[in-house]
């Protein structure tokens, strides 16, 4: 948005709908500074939600915070452990859960 967006279609905001709502408030008041810090907290979970194929690490994710179960239908396959680990400890680094 600092370099002319209008506002943004996340999957990340399905799992930190807060958080994303905040970064795009500040980056609508124009406060960079408080919308750095928020992608500062952001950024891990932007990148390993796509860590693998969609929509496995976020359903992985969602499925963390209660919102849905961990299932995904075939040709899809749940995602791997490592991509889990990474997944989880993106929502710890966001202080989405423990």
């Amino acid at each position: 948005m600092s370099h002319g967006g209008h506002g943004c279609i996340s999957v990340t905001s399905n799992v930190a709908p807060r958080l994303c709502a905040e970064f795009q408030a500040a980056c609508l008041k124009g406060d960079f500074a408080a919308a750095l810090k928020l992608q500062d907290k952001l950024s891990p979970l932007h990148i390993n939600l796509f860590i693998e194929t969609s929509p496995s690490p976020i359903k992985y994710a969602m499925s963390l915070i209660g919102k849905c179960a961990d299932t995904v239908r075939l040709p899809m396959v749940p995602a791997s452990e490592k991509a889990k680990t990474a997944v989880r400890q993106a929502m710890v680094h966001a202080g989405l859960i423990n």
